[in-house]
């Protein structure tokens, strides 16, 4: 069990809602019990995990989403720097309409009082010292690659229109068991690799994965800062991980590791595989991390 020591006092940020922004109409349920597919469609976030298709910025239909899934839109915080949640089961479908062109900001305060309302959520931040690492240059230098730059034909059109071969493709993972077949291939490694033109890896999109083949890791991240990179590896090692690598600009990495089992075969372990794959390297430090504390949740909520 990870141990916290709190170094700085909390700061209450949710409890009755405030007047103002909300949601022109939001109904919140309990998804259905059989329901196995998770996904989280429309609104004003950019194109990714909170917001597949990108189809409707004035409205998000969110179906079989974990509470916590919802707090890290709302709140701006990692799965794993939110604290009280591990009690919390199941999914929620969440459908809502708000103004034209409202801003990503005032969505995310949308969602705090909605939540506020319907689950009556009261939660606080606090800033806790833990064991965790830092991310330094290797002293033979660094081994990870820049983004490439992303053609200009190929962008993303910025001015809010759907993009139809991504909805289809979400469409078709939604409702057929094969889709996965349809949106990789696997490498000689045995690994899955995205399909070229697949419509789900955006170019230019930030993107982390990993996946597992014969009890070997394969860690991919693409198109992110070292900021985002750190916090990945983070999320790899269990740990908080500070980038201090003065490094700027976005990379692209994979690395393959063994995690840790009496029954795996010989390979590197997750932070050999980061000093000698990525030439960086991990120092084992107490660090400051912001977290997000539950105070209180309803786990029904109040009726549409």
């Amino acid at each position: 069990m990870r141990r916290f020591l709190c170094i700085v006092g909390s700061l209450i940020v949710a409890g009755a809602a405030s007047a103002q922004p909300r949601f022109e109409v939001a109904s919140v349920k309990p998804a259905s019990p059989d329901a196995v597919l998770s996904s989280m469609n429309g609104g004003p976030m950019p194109r990714g995990p909170f917001n597949q298709s990108g189809t409707n910025p004035d409205r998000i239909a969110w179906t079989n989403v974990h509470l916590t899934r919802v707090l890290q839109v709302a709140y701006d915080f990692p799965g794993d720097r939110i604290s009280g949640a591990d009690g919390l089961a199941g999914g929620y479908d969440i459908a809502a309409t708000m103004p034209a062109n409202t801003s990503v900001d005032d969505f995310k305060r949308m969602l705090q009082n909605l939540l506020a309302e319907r689950f009556k959520l009261v939660v606080h931040r606090a800033t806790k010292e833990v064991s965790g690492y830092v991310l330094e240059i290797g002293k033979n230098g660094p081994k990870i690659a820049n983004s490439p730059a992303v053609p200009k034909e190929e962008t993303v059109p910025d001015d809010g229109r759907p993009n139809p071969k991504r909805a289809e493709a979400l469409q078709y993972m939604a409702t057929r068991t094969e889709a996965f077949n349809a949106m990789v291939s696997i490498d000689d490694n045995g690994f899955a690799v995205p399909r070229p033109g697949n419509q789900m890896y955006l170019p230019g999109a930030g993107f982390s994965v990993t996946i597992v083949v014969n009890g070997r890791n394969r860690s991919t991240a693409l198109n992110m800062p070292m900021s985002g990179i750190a916090d990945f590896l983070g999320n790899l090692l269990g740990s908080p991980v500070q980038d201090q690598t003065g490094l700027t600009g976005k990379y692209d990495l994979r690395i393959e590791y063994v995690p840790p089992s009496p029954d795996a075969d010989p390979g590197p372990d997750i932070r050999d595989a980061i000093q000698q794959q990525l030439g960086l390297r991990l120092v084992s430090k107490k660090v400051p991390v912001e977290i997000l504390v539950i105070d209180h949740v309803e786990k029904t909520p109040t009726e549409n």
